[in-house]
């Protein structure tokens, strides 16, 4: 029994750190996709601007938990959209990864 409570608050302490990590991500792609709709950026710099804010000094997901996700902008149709993908892992054995998509979008600036 004691076991069986152990293993069952590891899966819940790992489930409120796969909330994090998505609530991070969520914020990096929002960050990235704002900064790289400015007026003279472009999609590296909303890239940049994003994995900075995950990873960098004071990142929100500097550990081997967002190890695997990728974010990529693209500016479409006015728009700048940051898409993050990847997937977080469980910290017991045998079972399957959470894959994760993010999208941030923010409308580009025009020139004045």
């Amino acid at each position: 029994m004691i076991t069986f409570a152990m293993v069952l608050l590891l899966m819940v302490a790992n489930l409120v750190a796969i909330q994090y990590g998505g609530g991070a991500v969520r914020a990096a792609v929002d960050e990235g996709a704002r900064y790289g709709a400015f007026l003279g950026t472009n999609d590296e710099a909303c890239e940049q601007r994003a994995t900075d804010m995950l990873r960098g000094d004071g990142g929100l997901l500097r550990g081997a938990l967002g190890d695997t996700i990728r974010v990529v902008c693209t500016p479409v149709a006015g728009v700048m959209r940051a898409t993050a993908t990847g997937s977080f892992e469980w910290w017991i054995g045998g079972l399957p990864d959470v894959d994760v998509e993010f999208v941030g979008e923010a409308l580009i600036e025009p020139e004045p």
